[in-house]
């Protein structure tokens, strides 16, 4: 009998990876999709298709927006600071996506769970260092793995899946692509190469060329601190910022290029 295991899955190259290659080893791979506000109900339902064609065992969509606004968007703003002082911390997310993994595991009984991290930067600490201090699961990490044998890992990884049938989209091949309510990140191709970043590498924000003629004007309201309305629609503050990231995006507002 297979041995459940329960992947934090963002239907991305690394995490579509970790599905079937998991499968190999006998696991009977579950799927958690957190939403932490980076993405629309399309891009929502494109994640379920993914984990549905993968041929997992079973998955659930979290919605971590509020979650994530109460917790780390606000004392973020209120305190005024970024990430070394550049950056807001889109990567405070990964607690909330443990977290709501870690459920979903004892949901199942499950005893395993899985991350599609990287051997390289902070994220597989975040992912590691969360689940040991909420659980005693076993953990695996299937990029790691391939990483002591692959140097080229997400172009083995490519392959790897194409040679299964699954086809992998265009941007997912050249980049790491993160999304939540505060903001969007890419890594990988010239990026990595320390080159400067292509035209394609672009999330959110909208090419010069694109921008639009006329000014765009919003008006906050603000009540002890917190905002709770845009333009006079009292919405819930995750709502709210997912829709200021729209708006100014579509004016090129807020890219930028950060190293650390």
């Amino acid at each position: 009998m297979s041995q459940d295991i329960v992947l934090a899955f963002s239907g991305g190259l690394d995490t579509s990876f970790c599905v079937p290659y998991l499968r190999e080893q006998g696991y009977a791979v579950h799927t958690v999709f957190a939403d932490t506000g980076g993405v629309d109900a399309a891009e929502r339902a494109t994640i379920e298709a993914r984990a549905r064609e993968l041929g997992v065992t079973s998955h659930v969509t979290i919605d971590g927006g509020s979650a994530l606004w109460e917790g780390f968007v606000k004392p973020f703003v209120w305190a005024g600071e970024g990430y070394q002082g550049q950056y807001p911390l889109l990567v405070s997310d990964r607690y909330l996506i443990v977290a709501a993994t870690l459920r979903r595991a004892r949901e199942l009984g499950a005893r395993a769970i899985a991350h599609g991290c990287t051997g390289m930067g902070n994220d597989q600490v975040r992912f590691d260092l969360t689940v040991k201090a909420l659980s005693d699961l076993t953990i695996v990490a299937p990029i790691r793995e391939i990483q002591k044998e692959h140097t080229q890992t997400r172009a083995w990884e490519q392959a790897y899946l194409e040679q299964l049938g699954y086809a992998v989209r265009a941007k997912q091949k050249q980049y790491t692509i993160n999304e939540n309510l505060l903001g969007l990140t890419m890594s990988g191709a010239e990026i990595d190469r320390w080159e400067a970043p292509g035209a394609e590498a672009r999330g959110w924000c909208a090419p010069r060329a694109e921008w639009p003629p006329q000014p765009l004007r919003a008006t906050l309201r603000f009540v002890h601190g917190e905002t709770v309305a845009l333009d006079g629609e009292v919405m819930p503050g995750h709502t709210l910022l997912a829709r200021l990231n729209r708006l100014f995006a579509a004016y090129g507002v807020g890219r930028g290029m950060y190293t650390g």
